[in-house]
């Protein structure tokens, strides 16, 4: 008994490859007409409404097809296909019908429209880029850019306001198979779910892939063995697309800017910076492309009428307030805002104190290592734990080089102190043993936290010790003149902006900045 019968391959947009679907006969090898041949009575057209799904918007001659026939004369199959399957890509179709012995046949017939199109797009690919999302949301940014045959996912971007749940579209990311995925530093709404992505590389720069690794470590997950790390101004090639990376200011540590070309065209991606931080713009700016086709800008701060006043300037007041008191400063920030950390840390150093950084933050700064300020190398920087530790992150606590107790802190009241909301407890058990009224705490994070439930507890408590508040931050996003600055360096014929609420905001002072 053999099959014979026909097939579709329709594309697989999640995994990649082909999914097949047949109609096949089963007859006696004696059933062989005069010509020889075993066939399907039946064509393409009379049989696509019985295998395509509800709703399919293509007729039966748009995905590749074929058909299997049984040649008695030479025993064995043959099989019609489209030119763009293969003896490989046709394994599953060999399966289906039993077939031991074939001979692989093209014929014109079966040429799909699906191949037309695949064919003409070989024969003169494109540099393109879809922004799957960060267009209306400040963060959050999942980008593929694509030449033929090469697509590739720009971030990881998890939604800062979302639960531990993936969303829709990123479930769909993790499922859709890349040739590679390229993260620009590691800010959560930017390399939220790196540790996820499993089926493909993941490029990040050398010094986020240590602070990821870290984070990771802290939280007892584990990153797979698919990450590969970039270097500033190395280029690298995935597919058919070459990559740049450039190192630039950001408040994350070792953040980039990443140049896409293919084809003759180019995609330069900021993904965050600013101008107003530690690094030099003037190397920045005369190392990136004259020329780009395509500018994709974070306007995180365009439509915002709030000062960027640079780190250095921060450090100088931070200098100020730390020289005005005699008792501890505290200092509100993220605790992977790396160059705020330098910043109160050379403060710090310039007033005659030393820095605590909770057993978080110093993961942090130890992993990022270097002139970055840890409880490893630094004499003046001491970790201290704001509860008690168990397990794994006792055991990361007690291999700091540096560290002090809650006993032992009261000791020297000249110190500087990062700490978090979550540490209110923690600064109440200080405050029953060293007198707290007349410390300072600077909130050095973005003023909007204030709304916050759990931040308006802190601060409320924190006054309730007698601690003054100051406000003193920085953005650690571009201002307006940063952009339109980067924008006549590169000369983009086309921009377009994300990490951004322009669907609020921002509208016209973007499009001034467009048009300019």
């Amino acid at each position: 008994m053999i099959n014979v019968g026909i097939f579709w391959a329709v594309p697989n947009t999640y995994e990649g490859g082909w999914d097949f679907y047949e109609i096949k006969k089963t007859y006696s090898v004696n059933s062989a007409h005069a010509l020889g041949f075993i066939d399907y009575p039946y064509s393409h057209y009379d049989k696509w409404d019985d295998v395509r799904s509800n709703g399919e918007p293509h007729d039966c001659y748009y995905y590749p097809r074929g058909r299997v026939l049984y040649d008695t004369n030479k025993n064995k199959h043959r099989i019609f296909a489209d030119e763009c399957l293969d003896e490989f890509d046709l394994q599953e179709i060999i399966e289906l019908f039993e077939i031991k012995d074939f001979e692989l046949c093209r014929d014109e017939h079966y040429v799909s429209v699906f191949t037309k199109k695949h064919n003409a797009q070989k024969q003169s690919p494109t540099l393109n880029y879809t922004i799957l999302r960060g267009q209306d949301k400040i963060g959050e940014n999942l980008i593929e850019i694509s030449y033929g045959e090469t697509k590739i996912l720009v971030e990881l971007g998890k939604a800062l306001d979302g639960d531990d749940e993936f969303s829709e579209i990123e479930k769909r990311v993790l499922e859709t198979h890349y040739n590679a995925v390229v993260v620009s530093h590691y800010h959560a709404d930017h390399a939220g779910f790196i540790e996820y992505k499993k089926d493909c590389p993941v490029y990040i720069g050398s010094g986020a892939y240590r602070i990821v690794k870290a984070m990771c470590e802290y939280r007892s997950k584990k990153l797979a063995n698919n990450i590969t790390t970039y270097k500033n101004g190395k280029s690298f090639t995935v597919g058919g697309i070459k990559i740049t990376p450039y190192l630039c200011d950001h408040s994350a540590f070792d953040s980039f800017m990443l140049l896409f070309e293919a084809g003759g065209k180019s995609i330069l991606y900021t993904g965050d910076f600013r101008f107003h931080g530690r690094k030099d713009k003037t190397n920045l700016l005369s190392r990136l492309p004259k020329k780009v086709d395509t500018l994709i800008c974070e306007g995180t701060n365009i439509g915002s009428d709030k000062p960027c006043i640079s780190e250095s300037e921060l450090e100088n007041q931070l200098v100020e307030i730390m020289r005005k008191t005699e008792k501890p400063v505290f200092v509100l920030q993220s605790g992977t805002n790396v160059d705020r950390l330098v910043s109160v840390y050379r403060a710090a150093k310039r007033s005659n104190r030393i820095l605590y950084e909770d057993n978080y933050v110093a993961l942090i700064t130890s992993a990022a290592g270097g002139k970055i300020p840890h409880p490893d190398v630094f004499p003046d920087v001491y970790a201290f734990t704001p509860r008690v530790l168990r397990g794994k992150r006792k055991d990361m606590f007690f291999e700091f080089e540096h560290k002090r107790g809650l006993r032992q802190i009261p000791k020297n009241k000249n110190f500087v102190m990062i700490v978090r909301p979550s540490m209110l407890d923690y600064m109440k058990k200080l405050a029953d043993k060293m007198d707290l009224s007349g410390a300072v705490l600077i909130y050095s994070i973005w003023n909007g936290y204030k709304e916050r439930d759990d931040m308006k507890a802190f601060l409320g408590g924190v006054k309730d010790l007698g601690i003054e508040i100051i406000d003193l931050h920085t953005s650690g996003h571009a201002s307006a003149e940063d952009i339109e600055l980067l924008k006549k360096t590169v000369n983009a014929d086309e921009c377009v902006a994300v990490h951004t609420e322009l669907r609020t905001r921002g509208e016209i002072e973007w499009a001034n900045l467009i048009k300019s």
